[in-house]
């Protein structure tokens, strides 16, 4: 058997039970026999003198505890002989107990014969500092009366006619009522501990439902503080009408919140739009309910109210059930069983209000009795359904988390693409911004900057550094002889000769501008300079360039200086000395190389 099934079946052995034990209250039991009572009622008022000579037979028996006669305009009268009770009453105080703490007016007679020996007014129509103890139900101490014979109740209210009586010696009342309160208390705690409970997950979630949730339980629960006298004890107790008041506004504000709940908890917006109208009409009804209640008598709207709380409950009941079967989800299954209990508890509520059965404390706390276990299992029902749709949220993340990382895994191949692409890019840009477009070497540009790198280095580490200056020879007389084009030829042939000679990664050789270009050696000192550009001079006089049946030559004459830089910053000195090499073998005969040491003038060294 399915957790669904044993749930129900223990709300319907649970609630059978009530039933039963409401139904049948006043059977046979070992308990002493219970009080016993005459009711007369009637549509007009009749004064003390008339109802005390009336006939025995205009009288009605009813239980003294279960007095019930639901919701009644009439005038009525209870009487019951004080023989019968259980304790000395003609010698110890004691008290009479009403326990029902909405009757408008009471009046209380003990009387012997026709001679009156105490008389108490009281009801929720007066100040409640007039109560003769400051209890919510109505209770009137008695002092001994010898000569007492009869008790004489007058009560007349707008709201259902209950009179429960009970009667205790004085130094009893007080112990029973601890756990009255007790309960009291606990049902309370109950509701306001869910009301904070929800209105916390409202404030962490932002769900809605929760909020609407709490808002069901805190007018629920002024609710029935109201019913029990509390609130005018404790908030009004100056105020009587406002007693009334707060009772039918609670009732339609219950109704109203919790029809909203099942609104947005069951999604009938979106999943049944009928019902949806339906719990619409409530929450429009219990509204103008509210409003009603400033204007309309108490009797006239408790039962309206009563009756849509009935209705509200069958049709929550019917719709659960039908979403229930649908879905098979356990938050419905909850949903219904809590309507179904709310349902319960209101029936034998509004029959015992109604006067179809007794009063007893099964009925009287029915309401309080469904409340707590719909209390209950909605807050299990939500967390059902927040659990599971936490899970169903969790499963999407996971399939968007595993999305968005394929999605990021391609973005970032194709961004390392680009990236790559991009980079690749830019060094092609880079390499020809800095490279001479005929001879393919570096240009002037990147020389300048690798020259002043270079020297730098050479400083910090105190290593020597090479510069070579080579000019073609007559390269101008050359070009205007055979052609511009034949020139771009030899260019680019002396560039390729150049950097064929060279062996080492690091050497590196740059065209300077036009028919000059320029060779840096790292970590070179002057033979070691001499012996490449004496090696670059000799492979450039060796080539051979045929153009129109003519076998041509070239050669180039190469300035070089070599030296461990003594200065920061003095490159131009280095420079300055290979350009006065290079014009030096210019001036001997050319196809030659020359070198020249480093010299810093002395008011450079004199700055340092």
């Amino acid at each position: 058997m399915s957790l669904y099934y044993r749930l129900f079946i223990l709300a319907l052995f649970l609630f059978g039970g009530a039933f039963a034990t409401a139904r049948y209250a006043g059977g046979e039991t070992d308990a002493p026999a219970p009080l016993m009572a005459q009711v007369y009622q009637a549509a007009e008022f009749s004064s003390l003198q008339q109802v005390v000579g009336l006939n025995d037979d205009m009288w009605r028996d009813m239980p003294a505890a279960s007095i019930n006669l639901g919701f009644s305009d009439d005038h009525v009268w209870v009487r019951m002989p004080l023989s019968q009770l259980p304790f000395d009453y003609q010698r110890q105080p004691w008290i009479l107990e009403l326990g029902y703490p909405l009757l408008d007016h009471i009046e209380l007679y003990i009387m012997h014969g026709d001679v009156v020996l105490l008389h108490t007014d009281a009801g929720n129509d007066l100040p409640y500092s007039s109560r003769p103890l400051a209890v919510p139900e109505f209770a009137f101490p008695v002092p001994p009366l010898s000569q007492a014979q009869w008790l004489y109740l007058y009560v007349h209210s707008e709201s259902s006619v209950q009179i429960p009586i009970r009667t205790f010696p004085e130094q009893n009342y007080w112990q029973q009522r601890v756990g009255e309160v007790t309960f009291d208390a606990a049902f309370h705690a109950i509701l306001f501990s869910m009301l904070a409970y929800n209105l916390l997950i409202f404030l962490l979630s932002r769900d809605l439902i929760f909020f609407l949730y709490s808002l069901s339980i805190g007018a629920f629960a002024m609710m029935m503080a109201a019913l029990h006298g509390w609130t005018y004890a404790l908030l009004w107790p100056e105020s009587p009408h406002l007693n009334d008041l707060a009772i039918l506004l609670s009732l339609a504000l219950s109704e109203a919140f919790l029809a909203l709940f099942g609104v947005s908890f069951l999604r009938l917006r979106k999943l049944h739009p009928r019902a949806f109208m339906l719990y619409s009409s409530y929450v429009v009804s219990a509204l103008i309910f509210a409003v009603l209640a400033f204007y309309l008598p108490y009797h006239t709207m408790i039962r309206l109210l009563t009756g849509q709380a009935v209705l509200m409950s069958l049709s929550a009941l019917a719709l659960g059930q039908l979403l229930w079967w649908q879905t098979r989800s356990r938050d419905v299954f909850l949903f219904f069983l809590a309507a179904f209990s709310l349902l319960i508890g209101l029936f034998l509520y509004a029959m015992q209000k109604f006067g179809v059965i007794p009063v007893n404390v099964v009925t009287e706390h029915a309401a309080e009795l469904g409340s707590i276990i719909l209390v209950v299992l909605l807050a299990l029902s939500m967390a059902e359904r927040h659990n599971r749709e936490r899970q169903a949220r969790l499963a999407a993340q996971d399939v968007i988390i595993n999305m968005q990382r394929e999605a990021n895994a391609v973005l970032d191949q194709k961004v390392r693409e680009r990236t790559e692409d991009l980079e690749l890019l830019n060094q092609r840009l880079r390499e020809e911004s800095t490279t001479d477009a005929l001879t393919r070497v570096r240009n002037r540009r990147y020389f300048d900057q690798r020259f002043y790198t270079l020297y730098q280095d050479a400083f910090r580490q105190q290593t020597p550094l090479a510069l070579l200056l080579i000019d073609i020879d007559h390269f101008k007389q050359f070009n205007d002889t055979h052609g511009h084009q034949l020139g771009d030829t030899v260019l680019q042939k002396v560039a390729q000769t150049m950097q064929q000679a060279i062996k080492r990664p690091q050497d590196s050789v740059y065209r300077y501008g036009g028919e000059e270009f320029a060779i840096l050696l790292p970590n070179t000192d002057e033979s070691g300079a001499i012996q490449v550009a004496e090696l670059v001079r000799q492979r450039i006089e060796r080539l051979r360039l045929e153009h129109e049946g003519q076998i041509l030559s070239l050669t180039v004459s190469v300035g070089l200086c070599a030296a461990i830089p003594p200065q920061r910053d003095q490159q131009e000195v280095l420079y300055q000395q290979a350009d006065k090499a290079l014009y030096l073998a210019k001036d001997q005969g050319r196809n030659r190389s020359c070198a020249l040491p480093l010299s810093i003038p002395d008011s450079q060294q004199q700055s340092r």
